[in-house]
């Protein structure tokens, strides 16, 4: 993760590698269970690859400024959709997330929804 300080009061935090253990953990099972039913019951079954950076298992990222603890305040947020197109502060794009939220204030923390809906928060 960098926190890159830009021109004219803009700053853009980026996301270069994802790692939850518990999240492995989970789709590994999932993809064990898959494979055993696909072997007994001859179902087709695709498992859950993760690649070596790991933004995929990313739902959504904000970024509190206003507040360093107690009530979250998004000041910026991203939601990443299933086919990885975002949502920039509610607003639909076509766009794909490129590892990078930006907001106009210094950030002060972050959070981090998983797609199992575990959530880290980072206190900058």
């Amino acid at each position: 993760m960098r926190l890159n300080d830009s021109a004219r009061d803009k700053y853009e935090v980026e996301i270069t590698k994802f790692i939850s253990d518990r999240l492995i953990q989970k789709i590994s099972e999932f993809n064990e269970k898959g494979q055993l039913q696909s072997i007994t019951k001859g179902k087709k079954f695709t498992p859950i690859e993760i690649s070596e950076e790991g933004l995929e298992l990313i739902e959504m990222i904000s970024l509190d400024c206003t507040n360093k603890e107690g009530i979250w305040q998004s000041d910026s947020e991203i939601k990443i959709d299933k086919l990885g197109y975002i949502r920039i502060n509610r607003e639909k794009t076509k766009e794909f997330w490129n590892g990078k939220i930006q907001t106009n204030k210094k950030p002060l923390r972050m959070k981090i929804r998983n797609i199992s809906g575990d959530e880290t928060v980072i206190v900058f």
